[in-house]
């Protein structure tokens, strides 16, 4: 099907085709811009290392304070941590007891179940956190019993239940040099409950004495809790410590200061940049600034979000490649670049992103933001499924005299940075990879209604393009550059302001948002705490 009617003048369809292409350009970076932080923090790249033809990156400091009232934290733990421990298999082992006259098999105390777990501050330090647990309950599995007496033995099954047992605990926070945190229990006190163990025999005759019976089965009793609170004792505060400390060995954002609690707050101060980014260990800090009193607060500056992004270029961190949906293949292009499509007919077509020089933000005013963006690659690509179509490619690219018709090769040469396509088989080709340059600002910025944050996307100016590869004929820039600025200023900007202001779920209120020349300072309260957190962890 037709896409523009019938084809006219090649300045006409190269102009078509470049407009068609810029669209699609435009909407793809949309679609992808806002997922740089998880591409650089979420999900570390493989084989991405923290330096650059061999040279360990220079990275500046960069980091958010955060602080979390303990009523949120709770309901956290009420959202992950106690359906975590209900998932694990956890088990203490009680090893085998041979005591002469009563033997008995290894013990299996496994099926925690726990009601309640809940923090709260107003421990000996200002670095120690009071756990309280309640409706403790564990079982210990079916295990063999063997007793003598009097040339008499009696041999058989028993299984016990402890239930109605708390936890009293001081949980210490320690910061470690390399930036994470150590989990140690200066005090763990455990409230039992009731025990019950269940027995049965395996002989009928046992019955016969049944006085004697019942002896050492009460003694079984009493040794099997004995054993139990034994092993509870000496093994439950460094497991529950060792399972922290490995969940903490998980994040890739360190600390940099210790955790500290006042008024039922928790608040830290974090370094931005991912610890596999290579950067040299933060020197610890002893305090956090003040946040913004909600239920969770944040506070940084201008200048750590410029570094991180600096940080982020140096390491090509700040780059994001995504396959289009199938349905924007070459099939698109049949009628505007035909020798495109006939030499590989819907074949499917990805976009990169990368910036070879760190995006600037600046604040010129309250409430407003300016950011300059130098050097950014902007592409679409082109992936053959076949050999065959590889080498028609190939030679249309060939064919092309201009300077503009570089190979996909030579962009990434004339920036300096390594390839991110790598198939030896279906390498993607340029249809049309730009090097630009753009300044666009927000202003208005704020949250004072407290459900919702306003602003205004201003006009873009100061475009400069340069192409750098192109499969669609002669490409003059000063047109791209006109699109562009057309494309934003009449149709992007408008339509993003007028979604302003945009609403918080319901969930949130009493929202702030602080944006001076320096610093930048962010809070909100959470209610309906469960909803909230059960969305979030459901994205």
């Amino acid at each position: 099907m037709s896409l523009y009617g019938q084809r006219g003048s090649f300045k006409g369809w190269t102009r078509r085709g470049s407009s068609c292409l810029l669209c699609l350009l435009l909407v793809s970076v949309s679609w992808i811009v806002f997922r740089i932080q998880f591409a650089t923090h979420m999900t570390p790249q493989t084989g991405v290392r923290a330096t650059v033809d061999s040279e360990v990156i220079d990275c500046r400091p960069a980091n958010l304070s955060v602080a979390v009232s303990l009523g949120a934290v709770n309901t956290l733990i009420k959202l992950t941590v106690i359906p975590k421990i209900l998932a694990d298999n956890n088990t203490l082992i009680v090893p085998e007891q041979d005591l002469g006259h009563l033997w008995l098999g290894v013990m299996k105390v496994r099926h925690f179940k726990l009601d309640s777990l809940n923090v709260s501050t107003g421990g000996p330090r200002g670095q120690d956190v009071v756990l309280q647990a309640t409706g403790l309950i564990l079982e210990v599995e079916e295990s063999q019993f063997i007793f003598h007496y009097m040339g008499l033995e009696c041999s058989g099954t028993f299984w016990s239940t402890l239930s109605d047992t708390s936890v009293d605990a001081v949980l210490s926070l320690k910061l470690l040099p390399q930036g994470r945190w150590n989990v140690t229990f200066p005090r763990f006190e455990v409230g039992y409950g009731q025990l019950q163990v269940h027995h049965t025999l395996n002989s009928k005759a046992c019955s016969i004495a049944q006085k004697v019976v019942e002896v050492f089965t009460g003694q079984l009793d009493v040794f099997v809790a004995e054993k139990v609170k034994e092993q509870l004792n000496e093994e439950a505060p460094s497991r529950v410590a060792e399972k922290l400390n490995e969940a903490f060995l998980r994040f890739t954002i360190h600390a940099i200061t210790p955790p500290v609690m006042t008024g039922g707050t928790m608040a830290v101060t974090l370094d931005l940049n991912p610890g596999d980014l290579g950067c040299a260990s933060v020197p610890i800090a002893s305090t956090v600034p003040d946040t913004l009193p909600r239920n969770i607060g944040m506070r940084t500056t201008v200048t750590s979000l410029n570094n991180f992004l600096y940080n982020a270029v140096q390491a090509q961190r700040l780059r994001v490649e995504r396959h289009l949906p199938a349905e924007w293949n070459t099939s698109l292009f049949e009628d505007v670049i035909p020798v495109l499509y006939k030499v590989c007919p819907d074949c499917f077509m990805s976009t990169l992103v990368q910036a070879a020089v760190a995006p600037t933000l600046h604040v010129p005013l309250d409430g407003e933001v300016s950011v300059t963006a130098e050097n950014v690659i902007v592409g679409l690509y082109v992936q053959p499924k076949t050999t065959q179509q590889a080498g028609a490619l190939s030679l249309m690219v060939a064919g092309k005299k201009s300077r503009s018709s570089a190979g996909f090769e030579d962009v990434y040469r004339s920036f300096g940075i390594k390839p991110l396509f790598s198939q030896d088989d279906s390498k993607p080709f340029p249809v049309l990879a730009i090097r630009c340059s753009v300044a666009f600002g927000v202003r208005n910025i704020s949250a004072d209604t407290g459900r919702s944050v306003s602003y205004e996307i201003l006009p873009l100016h100061d475009v400069a393009v340069e192409v750098e590869a192109s499969n669609v004929g002669d490409v003059d820039a000063k047109e791209l550059e006109d699109v562009i600025t057309k494309v934003w200023n009449d149709f992007a900007a408008p339509m993003a302001n007028s979604d302003s202001p945009l609403r918080l779920p319901t969930s949130l209120e009493r929202a702030v948002l602080l944006l001076g020349s320096e610093d930048i300072e962010a809070g909100v309260d959470v209610v309906l705490q469960t909803e909230f957190l059960k969305a979030i962890f459901s994205l």
